[in-house]
């Protein structure tokens, strides 16, 4: 079976996410506004240096880690544990 990636325009509240600019990477944490985040780590030349940093901070705030794709965030990982249905 295979996985499909899952994309999604905005990440939910709390969540990570890694965005490229330029020849340096950003880890990011999404605040629930539309497009708004805070900056958690800067400048990260290396991308595996900036996802380690990313898989990290999302695991120990058991949230998910989201890569900035041009316009959309693709899934990297899910900490998050699945919401109970009613």
């Amino acid at each position: 079976m295979m996985r499909r990636d899952v994309f999604i325009t905005n990440p939910p509240q709390g969540d990570y996410y890694l965005n490229p600019a330029g020849f340096t990477w950003h880890v990011r944490r999404a605040t629930g506004q539309e497009g708004s985040a805070l900056s958690i780590a800067v400048a990260d030349r290396n991308r595996k240096t900036a996802l380690a940093r990313l898989l990290s901070l999302a695991e120990a705030d058991q949230a998910d880690a989201w890569e900035n794709e041009g316009g959309s965030f693709r899934l990297i990982k899910r900490f998050r544990s699945p919401v109970p249905t009613p």
